[in-house]
């Protein structure tokens, strides 16, 4: 047995285990102290770092952060932190601000050494469910001026078989697949789903292989800030609000609006999921995800999916798949059209492309893409007045076919201005582009 820097590590080389690795901890929130009034952190363990302790605090939720204002509002959070560790943390409401303002954000803190996440399968999920079970999250009432750092012991498995089951059953395995793809492709992602966003990003946790999953930032339940750049978060409740959080270049995925789509064909590592999903082939991946890959990354998963296919498939010769699925981008563009938004900010090509071949059931064929082809070309030359007015009568449009009645009324009013604004063949295309969409979710 040997000891590295005091008690911080044990390590026990017989086994080849780290037996002991202390997480220290952090409590950010809504005080008046010595040092400070409003939002810091408040309190901390004494081998906390300071550069740790100043990135905590750059992303730590203040006033109003939580999408769920009331009582059971919560949110779990992950983040790589500059000097290697991992940022676990949990915001919830917890009474009144003491300037009487509002709610109380408090977020607890764990900053769990790279060695102990690998202990629990690199899922942030886990972790925070064995600092729960040993009585380690809390609420102070009184919050102490210093913290004492933990001790986790146990382990956990690659895979909850169980809730990817649920998981499987609803919101299904295309919806799932779409995440996942989403996930892979998007610098930053926002999702809407009915099923709870905990539930849902732990699901997409468990079905990325160990090594991958610390690629992966997120947030289940605060609001888009630039402050806080996670790769993976959840959208408001209200529709009205997604079009704010697509301005920072975010992209916005609907699942609710995939489910009602085609088939895709999914290629890669999602089409093996799928395939998984669809099958009940849980077990299998639960296997494949507990042999150690040290060297697999994102960019790897290709291959990866090709040895899976393998063992879905031992008897049928596999061929190379192609790097991205063919169905990537449709299916980002279709959710996109479908809340009337898009991938990126700014009146770029892709945008404009997105406008006259978007909707849930965008038409694919030769002469459909040439059209759009020359209208894209003749919008890009356009001032950008001609685009911010085709961009607010696709908000407007889009609003209106999901059931909003102030929507429709200003639609009513604006589509003359907005016609008499466009060419004659942009304003048949837009016609034809939105009927579609609308037909779709007859």
């Amino acid at each position: 047995m040997s000891s590295v820097s005091g008690d911080r590590v044990s390590v026990d080389y017989a086994r080849n285990e780290v037996t002991t690795l202390l997480i220290e901890q952090a409590i950010f929130t809504s005080a008046a102290t010595d040092r400070a009034q409003g939002y810091q952190l408040v309190s901390r363990s004494r081998g906390l770092s300071e550069e740790d302790a100043r990135e905590l605090s750059r992303w730590g939720p203040s006033h109003d952060s939580l999408l769920v204002g009331d009582g059971a509002a919560g949110s779990t959070n992950f983040h790589r932190l500059a000097s290697d560790g991992y940022a676990v943390s949990r915001t919830s409401l917890a009474g009144a601000e003491y300037s009487g303002r509002g709610a109380l954000v408090y977020t607890q803190y764990l900053v769990v050494p790279p060695a102990v996440l690998a202990r629990f399968a690199n899922n942030p999920f886990e972790v925070l469910r064995a600092a729960t079970a040993s009585g380690a999250l809390q609420v102070y009432d009184e919050i102490p001026q210093a913290l004492e750092p933990l001790r986790l012991g146990g382990r956990a498995r690659a895979v909850d078989t169980s809730l990817l089951a649920r998981l499987a059953s609803r919101p299904g395995p295309t919806s799932m697949a779409t995440l996942l793809q989403s996930a892979l492709s998007c610098d930053q992602l926002a999702v809407a789903s009915t099923t709870p966003a905990d539930v849902l990003l732990a699901g997409l946790i468990n079905l990325l292989p160990v090594e991958c999953r610390t690629e992966f930032s997120f947030t289940t339940g605060l609001k888009f800030s630039p402050s806080r750049p996670f790769r993976i978060s959840a959208l408001p409740r209200d529709p009205g609000d997604w079009r704010a959080v697509g301005r920072h270049g975010v992209t916005l995925l609907n699942l609710e609006g995939c489910r009602s789509g085609g088939e895709p064909h999914w290629q890669g590592w999602p089409g093996c999921i799928a395939e998984i999903l669809e099958t009940g082939r849980i077990s299998l991946l639960a296997t494949q995800l507990d042999v150690k890959r040290p060297s697999l990354h994102c960019a790897g998963l290709d291959s990866f999916a090709d040895e899976l296919a393998t063992a879905l498939h031992p008897d049928e010769p596999t061929e190379p798949r192609s790097p991205r699925p063919l169905v990537a981008e449709a299916a980002v563009e279709a959710t996109s059209a479908s809340l009337g938004e898009v991938c990126s900010p700014g009146p770029s090509l892709g945008k404009l492309r997105r406008h006259f071949e978007g909707g849930a059931i965008a038409l694919r064929d030769g002469a459909a893409t040439d059209a759009a082809d020359v209208l894209v070309e003749t919008l890009a030359t356009q001032p950008s007045e001609v685009l911010e007015t085709l961009e607010h009568l696709d908000d407007l449009v889009f609003t209106a076919i999901s059931g909003n009645r102030q929507a429709l009324v200003e639609l009513e009013s604006f589509w003359p201005s907005a016609a008499a604004q466009l060419e004659p063949a942009v304003v048949e295309q837009s016609r034809e582009q939105y009927l579609r969409c609308a037909l779709s979710i007859l």
